[in-house]
């Protein structure tokens, strides 16, 4: 033994005299790489607060680590000046006679050059830059994320090529999978400068504080910032296992058993995150933020983002009580702190939905202050903010005081053809265009909190958001994905006919998005068991049964996937199956659950969807990034390959809880609430823990990846990235559900214990949907044709002849010429009546375009008729046979 130690200790391998390297750090004591090498290594590590000091005190060969120590939060737009690194051309003499081993973070400059220029990160993240990789955590071309606005300095791009992490705009989720963009669009981020300095273009020494992600890379990067300054010594004493627990981590880890309170804990924690993120406004804040809005156009968006960005209120105690409202939620932004801005837009949706978080939390723990907060943010909804002044602010008629009309100051209020409808926020922007997506998930939040507080408070705002809406819902069932208020109303004439009715009243067409239809069709399903107003389930039933028929070849993704669609479509099948109980609508159900079950993964007791960006049989397109320069231009899936180990808890998850819960409430299927058991499991996993950044603990935010268990993602979305948290959509429909399960009871039940609720229909039903004018007086027409055979179709087409020059005739050689007409079915239920609506002449007279010769008719025309009436002026059939 004593003979092979001496042969290793000649070859160098082992030196028994030398003494280990002291690390001398110029750092804050709190900083993370010192606190790693304490905690985890052998190493002697010494703390000074200059350069000049910690030269003094080194020996030959220690490592010398000079840490950012001074930088401050990054301003958006505003590279900050002064507070990098700074080592004098004495001390780095200094070094050099003494042969330190050195690390530099964010340095002014580098030995013998010209001070270095500070940028700002926006979508860039970092890059594994050797071909051959860095070890088994850093392989080539490995993706890691220190998050957006992170202030640098631009190394020279001659060390590029000798990088070990690069900078760079890049698509891919694990890796660059474009590749690393050649120098000016990629700059060296950690580079060795010589044998004996490695520089980092940031500070990186607080990574664990910032949350740089994901934590088991940067870890990695860490043992090789501390094997450079120590000469590869700290490998050997380096202590097994992580270097850090994460600031933010799951609550629990993907194995362990979960305690029997686990799932209220994760309602009660969910619910405390709104309070904790101050996310509650109180007078002083809302103040503080309305007036902000009063300054000049150019000065207020920068005074509305620093409100966001610089000055979050997580040291205050101040919390609203829900009386203005609640913010969004917090963006995927994070500070040199851990610390995420708020999103503090007041959205309809948002508050509505966490109303009903709380109205949860209020009848499982018994706390009066939670049904005070559910009621303050329902009443704000839909009574205090202004959501409902589409239709409140003129109706259409001028200011009877000023005489005045609002649409010539105010634009964007319509007339009472909007009425019931909220807008999604308060904003100019908002009044010109709604979503009934924002708005369904409004009133099911809606719903649901009147359900548990057993209260007819908003029993009239709730009915009428019903009927508003499906007063925009055209037979087809398919609502426009989005609307104008202005496309609602004639700003002329204000008549129903021409501004909702001519919705109504159409056939409408198709749209195979159910994140964007189908919830309305969950709000109409319910509003038709309250009240047996027939449309409601017509309406509803026809686009479910256009959607189902057509699945899947007809749906298409949305910008960020698959999987969201299959979530979305289970509510409102589930809620067809409690009014329309039938074979057929149970295997639409079905057929969904087992469309959503392929992107499932499941280990132990608990089980993920993984995103999905294509499937065969799918047309449609989302917005993966398709090069390096598309990352970061729009709204895009969290994605980059359908094998990617991500679930999205913004658009599929929280979605599926909800869908699933429903579904296996409505049949009873064992199956059902197993699948629904293992997601819950999953969710109750993931939420967030934290006593560091106790703003987060809690909260849920939009990507997991259940691999590295740790929120990661391809953060490509402009507007919602990885880390975002969403006080609606994704925070308040998990916990909801998760209170809903507590209290073993689902949607469907607390909307059914909205009482009375039926005579607020029948109040407003007659208002909104008044018969239609009786038509004028017929006038002389042409003999009708007989009847004219549908062939089974709604839409009916059929030839006339005519010799009217009007309509372009007569053809070359003829004394007529041929119109083909296009029709519907009109009258209502089992009519024969057809309703003309366009036609185009198929042989004109010489000389005329196409264009000349195809009209839209209105109701009336004398080429038209009325339904079921005969035209003027050329002979129709007015009946199918």
């Amino acid at each position: 033994g004593m003979a092979n130690l001496l042969i290793l200790v000649l070859c160098g391998v082992v030196s028994l005299s030398a003494a280990a390297p002291t690390l001398l750090f110029v750092a804050e004591p709190e900083n993370d790489i010192l606190v790693v090498a304490t905690a985890k290594g052998k190493l002697p590590t010494r703390v000074f607060s200059t350069v000049a000091e910690a030269v003094a005190a080194a020996a030959t060969g220690d490592g010398l680590l000079v840490m950012a120590e001074g930088m401050l939060p990054s301003n958006p737009g505003a590279p900050q000046q002064g507070t990098g690194t700074n080592v004098s051309q004495a001390e780095w003499a200094a070094i050099d006679a003494k042969k330190l081993n050195v690390y530099l973070e964010f340095p002014t400059s580098l030995p013998a050059s010209q001070p270095l220029e500070v940028a700002q990160t926006l979508f860039e993240r970092v890059v594994v830059a050797p071909k051959a990789g860095l070890g088994p955590e850093l392989g080539p071309l490995a993706l890691l994320h220190p998050h957006k606005l992170v202030d640098y300095v631009n190394l020279p791009p001659s060390l590029l090529a000798t990088s070990d992490l690069a900078l760079a705009k890049v698509a891919g989720y694990d890796t660059a999978c474009f590749g690393l963009p050649p120098s000016p669009d990629s700059h060296p981020f950690l580079t060795p400068v010589s044998q004996t300095l490695l520089v980092a273009a940031t500070q990186l020494s607080h990574c664990r504080t910032r949350r740089f992600a994901p934590s088991s890379r940067w870890m990695a990067v860490v043992d090789r910032i501390l094997g450079f300054a120590s000469g590869g010594a700290w490998a050997a004493g380096r202590a097994p296992g992580p270097l850090w627990v994460p600031t933010v981590s799951t609550s629990f880890n993907r194995s362990a058993p979960l305690p029997p309170t686990a799932e209220r804990d994760a309602l009660v924690r969910g619910v405390q995150f709104y309070r904790n993120a101050k996310l509650l406004p109180d007078a002083g804040r809302a103040v503080g933020l309305g007036m902000l809005y009063g300054l000049a156009p150019t000065a207020q968006p920068e005074a509305l983002r620093k409100f966001a960005t610089l000055a979050p209120p997580y040291e205050t105690d101040a919390s609203g009580d829900g009386q203005l409202g609640i913010f969004e939620g917090l963006t995927s932004d994070i500070d040199i702190m851990g610390r995420q801005p708020q999103s503090n837009g007041v959205r309809c949706d948002c508050v509505t939905e966490s109303s009903a978080s709380f109205a949860v939390r209020s009848v499982v723990t018994g706390n009066a202050s939670d049904a005070l907060v559910a009621t303050n943010l329902l009443n704000f909804g839909h009574l205090h903010s202004g959501y409902h002044q589409p239709w409140a602010l003129g109706s259409g008629q001028p200011d009877p005081y000023t005489s005045i009309h609002l649409r010539d100051t105010r634009p964007w209020v319509v007339s009472g053809d909007a009425f019931g409808i909220k807008s999604w926020t308060t904003d100019d922007h908002a009044y010109q265009e709604f979503f009934s997506d924002d708005d369904a998930r409004g009133l099911l939040g809606a719903v649901a909190t009147a359900g548990l507080l057993r209260t007819e408070r908003w029993h009239s705002t709730i009915a009428t958001g019903v009927l508003g809406n499906l007063r925009q819902t055209p037979r087809s069932g398919f609502q426009a994905s989005s609307a104008t208020f202005a496309s609602m109303v004639d700003p002329t004439s204000f008549d129903p006919a021409k501004g909702w009715r001519k919705v109504y009243d159409s056939p409408g067409g198709a749209n195979f998005s159910p994140h964007y239809e189908s919830y309305i069709w969950a709000v109409y399903l319910w509003g038709y068991a309250q009240c047996g107003f027939a449309p409601l389930l017509e309406r509803a039933q026809a686009g479910l049964a256009t959607m189902m028929n057509n699945y899947p070849t007809k749906w298409i993704p949305t910008a960020n996937g698959i999987a969201m669609q299959r979530a979305r479509i289970i509510l409102p099948l589930a809620f067809l199956v409690r009014v329309n109980d039938t074979a057929l609508h149970r295997q639409w159900l079905a057929t969904a659950i087992e469309g959503f079950l392929t992107r499932q993964f499941c280990e132990g007791t608990w089980c993920a969807f993984r995103e999905e960006l294509s499937h065969a049989g799918w047309g449609g397109a989302t917005a993966v990034p398709t090069s390096n320069a598309a990352y970061g231009t729009g709204e895009a899936p969290l994605n980059q390959e359908n094998t990617d180990p991500v679930s999205d808890l913004l658009y599929t998850s929280n979605f599926a809880l909800l869908g699933l819960h429903e579904a296996a409430a409505a049949t009873g299927n064992a199956t059902l609430k197993a699948i629904e058991d293992s997601l819950a499991d999953f969710l109750i996993r993931i939420q967030a823990r934290s006593t560091e950044r106790p703003e987060l603990d809690g909260a849920w935010m939009r990507a997991f990846d259940y691999q590295k268990w740790e929120n990661w993602a391809s953060d490509a979305d402009v507007g919602w990235g990885a880390w975002s948290v969403e006080s609606g959509w994704t925070q308040s429909w998990i916990t909801i559900t998760l209170g809903m399960r507590v209290l073993n009871t689902s949607l469907w039940e607390l909307g059914s214990q909205l009482d009375n609720i039926d005579r607020d229909f029948q109040t407003w039903i007659p208002i909104l949907f008044p018969p239609p004018p009786p038509p004028p007086p017929a006038a002389p027409c042409v003999p009708p044709v007989p009847c004219v055979d549908s062939q089974g179709n709604t839409t009916i087409t059929y030839v006339a002849t005519t010799n009217d020059s009007a309509l372009c005739a007569p053809a070359p050689g003829s004394t007529v010429s041929h119109v083909r007409y296009t029709g519907t079915l009109c009258g209502g239920n089992n009519s024969k009546s057809i309703q003309w609506l366009s036609m185009y002449t198929l042989d004109p007279r010489p000389g005329l375009k196409p264009s000349d010769c195809t009209w839209q008719e209105p109701e009336g025309s004398v080429y038209t008729g009325y339904c079921g009436t005969c035209p003027a002026d050329i002979r129709l059939p007015t009946q199918i046979c």
